[in-house]
């Protein structure tokens, strides 16, 4: 596969105006207030249909474009009920609910992500959102929360807010098991990570020049050199590998099941390396309330526990030969 990996001028724009954006309205200083976010700036930014279908009246970009979006998202910490929106809009469209698709999507009718544990689910910054999205395993699954009184439970470090409910507590309105809506939530959660991982990594080198002891930056240790360029490495693998899955599944390849899940292990490796380095790179500092680096570990976490990634070493790769070849098949 041959293709130009350089931005063009639609996607610069895109990227160039969610910048300003979310430097204006979601400044990662912001977490420190410990509310859920409020996500109306992005859905008149329109980023929660950037991919739908032109034809439902949305901007009608592909996945890349969209990826490239969350990229930046993950690198503001923005709340998970900013991806739940995304995916929830898609799953309601391919249900036939598009008047719930068209309110998702305009951020008149919220959606938080709830990740399904043992006989129970756990509702992320739950907020005033009406519905949840449930990653359940490979499956995606749309919450109606009308009248659901959930029970509030301790959080990470109590920064995000968390809530759980039984299992049948709040009524389904929408499941889906369709690989490519799974391998689409996978993409974003990846790009999240990936914007996690850049930003740890910043951080870190930011902070490593301005720290000084023994009468220079600790950036000239070649300990914390190490440390740097192991996180600038990971982030690039994982950078590069998002966009070959993006492009694979806007192209609808044969192979993009597999980018995808390589993307996702990548990913999140280099997320949870990158924040667990930058935490120790600051040392007691990155322990405090004061730092902010904790809120892109918290992140980290908990973007990995979205549903759970394909099984990657159970499919073809697309340069190994495949079992039915050597059989002759």
């Amino acid at each position: 596969m041959t293709c130009d990996l350089n931005l063009n001028e639609d996607q610069r724009q895109i990227l160039g105006a969610a910048s300003v954006m979310l430097e204006a309205s979601y400044p990662v200083a912001r977490r420190r207030q410990r509310r859920p976010d409020d996500l109306a700036e992005l859905a008149a930014f329109g980023a929660f249909g950037l991919a739908l279908p032109q034809d439902g009246g949305e901007a009608g970009y592909s996945v890349v474009e969209e990826a490239l979006l969350h990229v930046l998202l993950g690198r503001h910490v923005v709340s998970t009920g900013a991806l739940a929106a995304s995916l929830a809009a898609r799953l309601a469209a391919n249900t036939g609910r598009s008047d719930l698709a068209d309110g998702i999507v305009a951020g008149t009718t919220g959606v938080c992500a709830a990740i399904a544990a043992k006989d129970s689910a756990l509702l992320v910054e739950r907020g005033e959102a009406s519905f949840a999205l449930l990653f359940d395993g490979r499956e995606l699954a749309l919450l109606d929360m009308d009248g659901i009184d959930a029970r509030p439970v301790e959080s990470l470090g109590h920064g995000i807010p968390l809530q759980r409910i039984a299992s049948g507590e709040a009524r389904e309105i929408a499941r889906s098991a369709d690989d490519e809506l799974a391998d689409t939530a996978d993409l974003l959660i990846s790009a999240q990570l990936l914007g996690v991982a850049e930003a740890a990594r910043d951080l870190t080198v930011a902070y490593a020049n301005m720290r000084q002891q023994f009468g220079q930056p600790i950036g000239g240790f070649q300990a914390i050199k190490h440390h740097c360029a192991n996180m600038a490495v990971g982030a690039e693998m994982a950078s590069a590998q998002l966009d070959m899955a993006a492009i694979a599944l806007r192209d609808r390849r044969a192979d993009a099941s597999f980018q995808v899940a390589a993307l996702r292990h990548l990913a999140e490796k280099a997320a949870i390396f990158n924040t667990r380095t930058a935490v120790q790179v600051h040392g007691g500092i990155g322990f405090s309330a004061e730092a902010d680096v904790h809120h892109y570990l918290k992140q980290a976490h908990l973007l990995s526990r979205l549903g759970a990634g394909a099984g990657l070493l159970a499919m073809p790769a697309p340069l190994a030969p495949h079992e039915a070849l050597i059989r002759g098949e």
